[in-house]
C-alpha cells in the first residue's frame, strides 16, 4: 500500500514501492508544473528499479493543497534531504527545476532528465515549430480557442481544456489516443503553471552541469525539447548517458516503454548500488 511523506515546508513524497534490499531513493518530478505526479505513474509502473520509488508534489502542485509553489526550490531540497541516497528523475519542467538548483550537486547519488532542456530557448524553439506545422483548421482553432481561455480566465478547468487541445504536439498519432487519456486523468493546478510561466520560465538557464552519473533522454519526435537541446561540449561527459527514444515524442515512456526501459537499466551501471 502507498503511504505519503511529508515535508515541513509541504511537499508529498508518495511511496510507490521498494524492490529489493538496495538502499536507494528515486524521487520523480512531474512535468507541468501543474499535472500532479500523477503524470508520471505510467511510468513508475513500468520500471523495476532497485530500492524505493518516491512520488513528488512540491507545495502547491497538481493536488497537494499544502503550501505556495513559490517556494518550490527549498522545497526541493528538503524533501531530497528528507531521504538517503537520492536518485533525481525529473521530467520536462520538474528536470529543469533540478538543473535550476545547483546545490543538489552534493546531494544526490544520480540525476535522471526525461525530456528536459538546458535553457529557456526550448520555449521559443517549440513555438517556431508549432507555427510552422500545417494542422487542420478545426484542430488549430480549438488550439487558439482553449489558449485565449485559459489566458482569460486561468482555473483548473480552463489550463486542462488548454492542454488537450495541444496532444497532437506531444504524442505521434498512433498513440495520440492513449496519450490523451492519460492527461484527461491528471489534477490540473494552474497556479503553478502560472507561477512557472511568469516566474521561471523568462530566466531559465541550467546552474550547474552534472559530474554524478546522469541519463538524459528524449523521444526522438519531441517538439518541445529535443536531446538536441543538450548535445554541447559542456554535457558531453563520461558520466552521463544519452538516449534518444525512437518513435516517441514528449512522454516518450507511453510510446516506447521498452526502450525507456532499457536506457534506466543502461544508467543503473553507473550507479554504485
Amino acid at each position: 500500500m502507498s503511504s505519503y511523506l511529508w515535508t515541513k515546508l509541504g511537499s508529498r513524497l508518495k511511496r510507490v514501492r521498494t524492490t529489493g534490499k538496495k538502499n536507494l531513493n528515486w524521487i520523480f518530478i512531474p512535468g507541468g508544473p501543474g499535472l500532479g505526479s500523477e503524470a508520471i505513474a505510467p511510468l513508475t509502473s513500468l520500471l523495476k528499479l532497485p530500492g524505493t520509488i518516491w512520488h513528488l508534489d512540491l507545495p502547491g502542485d497538481g493536488a497537494n493543497p499544502r503550501g505556495s509553489f513559490k517556494n518550490w526550490k527549498p522545497a526541493l531540497l528538503e524533501a531530497v534531504q528528507t531521504l538517503e541516497n537520492v536518485i533525481l528523475v525529473g521530467h520536462s519542467r520538474g528536470g529543469m527545476f533540478a538543473l535550476a538548483t545547483p546545490e543538489l550537486q552534493h546531494l544526490l547519488k544520480g540525476l535522471v532528465l526525461l525530456d528536459a532542456a538546458p535553457d529557456r530557448t526550448w520555449k521559443d524553439r517549440l513555438d517556431q515549430i508549432i507555427h510552422g506545422v500545417p494542422l487542420p483548421k478545426k484542430t488549430l482553432g480549438n488550439m487558439r480557442k482553449y489558449e485565449q481561455a485559459y489566458y482569460k480566465n486561468p482555473s483548473n478547468r480552463t489550463l486542462k481544456k488548454f492542454v488537450l487541445s495541444g496532444t497532437h504536439n506531444m504524442f505521434l498519432k498512433a498513440h495520440l489516443k492513449k496519450g490523451t487519456r492519460t492527461l484527461k486523468n491528471l489534477p490540473y493546478n494552474y497556479k503553478a503553471f502560472q507561477w512557472a510561466e511568469a516566474h521561471f520560465d523568462p530566466t531559465y538557464k541550467a546552474r550547474w552541469i552534472p559530474k554524478i552519473p546522469t541519463l538524459i533522454l528524449s523521444g526522438e519526435n519531441d517538439l518541445a525539447t529535443p536531446l538536441e537541446l543538450f548535445q554541447k561540449k559542456e554535457f558531453m561527459r563520461k558520466n552521463i548517458i544519452m538516449k534518444e527514444i525512437k518513435k516517441a515524442g514528449h512522454f516518450p515512456w507511453i510510446e516506447n516503454p521498452s526502450d525507456v526501459i532499457a536506457a534506466f537499466n543502461s544508467f543503473l551501471t553507473l550507479i554504485d548500488t
